[in-house]
């Protein structure tokens, strides 16, 4: 395949015009020769110090080991060659810009693109496996069409900022696959709620298309700005307030700014990045250092510590939380608009913040209550999937946060086939949870349910606080009796309303590892058993929750809860909810 992209290449840059001197600019990009500080420099060799010892010079990439179940592969363990990663080594190793590494970065780039799919009849033309060892023409989980935005990224990176070191040929080569990759994402064009991944794809077309003079494909990434644009000034950002992929929006509209200068675009490019930091700020919570919910898409419920190193960068030293890690990539430079620096220095709470996260009916909204003491964050509606948090409360100090999350567990792993809904004013949520004949398992789209059947050891509702040690958690007494715990000073009221999954009777127990302690409710425990959504007449649950801190004064309540044909109603302290109680196919919106 190597030869292949090779004699492509060489067809390219003789159709295509002289090579860009470095730096470069026109009426509508700009990049030069990426020239790093020595203490970034210093940074960057130290996190290439942690990646060495993953380099397998005999296939020419980091070595990656498995240990479970991963989204887009069929391998759960073992050692595997790993594309994207190997991507961004030789991405560090060139931007390092000593001499002794360059040759090896050249060797992964060779290696790694000739894993690109070029066969343009192909689906998956311009997009690579995940791993060395899973080719796409043999691979049976689902190919990740995002890995020619992801990789685009990189090799744009390596074009344009080391142009001066790269051999003639290798520059051939990696032009032809930028527009392998180009030519994907255009093929598929992402929508605009798809947020990470359309800002992705519109840098990844804009500049290959300006950068090999691609009148179609200018067009094309013009308008999908443009489209980008209009649609989050109308709806904001479809994957709402993630710690995960606001950040990778941050990250891609910094390089938009960096390198694509023409007017209209640039302009629209700085709103969009002010519009990402108002998310963040407005869901900032200064006292325990989180970021409040609820998470359209998050990967841990803390803050990771390059999050909180991006927050100290980007406001030059004013935020500085305890562990703040600095980024791998030294050259993504952030800087917090200064009228939103009161959200994260000097807020004023309490505080709601009230989102319209979905405009389409049945709208999705988001509601935060920001206190002094403790932030308390729920979606009105959301799948329990493992990247979704709809509901989520925060506590502590930045140096130890606490959290408490609401998960429902299918074999000890997030059930998506779980749907939530919920209503919230200020301290108090009333919530129910649905199931979906037709719902993912441990991903809302990749493994959908088929018939609404399902093999499982394990179903649990369960309530995870973390920081939290086990023996400070009791259960309620009975399925449904009320629940009060005080936990750091503040008090946590819970009651289970209702509780019914077809036959099945369940039961209190509670838990803790190192991380984290919870309290859960068991649907079934025991020998693997095969159920079956669609044969229950009933399958839904409900609680309240109550959060109070020190001082804080509320009468108690019990909810009011009626069945309503095949729905399930409940009332309490003026929330209101109402779900069906009978498992079904998957609504819009969650």
């Amino acid at each position: 395949m190597l030869n292949k992209i090779v004699a492509l290449a060489l067809l390219v840059l003789g159709t295509s015009g002289t090579l860009r001197s470095n730096p470069y600019k026109d009426d509508y990009i700009q990049y030069e020769a990426i020239q790093l500080t020595a203490a970034e420099k210093q940074l960057l060799r130290e996190s290439l110090d942690k990646l060495h010892d993953r380099y397998d010079p005999k296939e020419k990439m980091l070595t990656k080991t498995l240990t479970g179940w991963n989204y887009h592969t069929d391998a759960e363990s073992g050692v595997f060659h790993e594309v994207r990663a190997s991507f961004g080594y030789a991405v560090a190793l060139l931007d390092l810009g000593e001499k002794q590494y360059e040759q090896r970065a050249f060797d992964i780039i060779r290696k790694t693109i000739s894993l690109q799919d070029t066969i343009s009849t192909n689906k998956t033309a311009g997009i690579w496996p995940y791993y060395l060892e899973e080719p796409l023409a043999t691979k049976k989980s689902p190919a990740d069409w995002n890995w020619a935005d992801f990789n685009g990224v990189s090799l744009l990176d390596i074009y344009m900022g080391h142009q001066e070191k790269l051999p003639e040929d290798l520059k051939a080569i990696i032009r032809t696959s930028l527009i392998y990759a180009a030519r994907s994402i255009q093929k598929r064009d992402v929508q605009p709620g798809y947020t990470n991944i359309a800002i992705m794809g519109t840098y990844v077309t804009y500049m290959t298309s300006h950068l090999f003079d691609l009148p179609a494909m200018k067009v094309y990434a013009k308008n999908r700005l443009d489209h980008f644009y209009e649609y989050t000034l109308k709806r904001g950002f479809t994957e709402y307030n993630s710690p995960t992929y606001t950040v990778v929006a941050l990250d891609e509209l910094d390089r938009m700014k960096r390198h694509i200068v023409e007017k209209d675009s640039k302009q629209k490019i700085e709103s969009l990045y002010t519009t990402a930091w108002e998310v963040i700020a407005k869901h900032y919570h200064k006292p325990s250092g989180q970021w409040a919910g609820p998470h359209s898409r998050a990967y841990s419920s803390l803050l990771m510590p390059t999050v909180n190193g991006i927050f100290k960068q980007a406001s030059n030293g004013r935020i500085d939380l305890p562990g703040a890690t600095p980024r791998n990539d030294v050259k993504i430079k952030h800087q917090i608009p200064e009228h939103l620096m009161p959200y994260f220095l000097a807020p004023k709470y309490p505080r709601t913040q009230q989102d319209v996260l979905s405009i389409d009916d049945p709208k999705i909204i988001g509601t935060t209550y920001l206190t002094d003491q403790y932030a308390l964050s729920s979606a009105n509606r959301s799948s329990l999937w493992n990247q979704r948090r709809p509901f989520l409360a925060y506590w502590g100090t930045p140096a130890q946060p606490h959290y408490l999350q609401v998960r429902l567990l299918h074999d000890l792993y997030d059930f998506s086939a779980a749907s939530f809904y919920s209503e919230q004013k200020e301290n108090n949520i009333l919530a129910a949870i649905t199931f979906l004949t037709n719902g993912g398992d441990k991903h809302i789209s990749i493994d959908k349910l088929q018939n609404g059947k399902f093999k499982a050891k394990d179903l649990r509702l369960r309530f995870e606080f973390g920081n939290i040690a086990a023996d400070q958690l009791k259960v309620p007494s009975s399925e449904n009796a009320a629940l009060t715990l005080t936990l750091n000073g503040l008090q946590f009221d819970l009651q289970l309303y209702h509780a019914v999954f077809g036959p099945l009777k369940g039961h209190w127990e509670k838990g803790g590892d190192e991380k984290a302690a919870w309290i859960d409710y068991v649907l079934y425990a025991g020998q693997e058993t095969e159920l079956d959504l669609t044969t229950l007449e009933e399958a839904a649950l409900g609680f309240t929750f109550s959060l109070k801190g020190a001082g804080e004064k509320a009468k108690s309540e019990a909810p009011a809860v009626s069945k309503q044909g095949e729905d399930l109603e409940a009332r309490w302290k003026g929330l209101h909810v109402r779900v069906p109680t009978k498992p079904m196919i998957q609504p819009k919106n969650l």
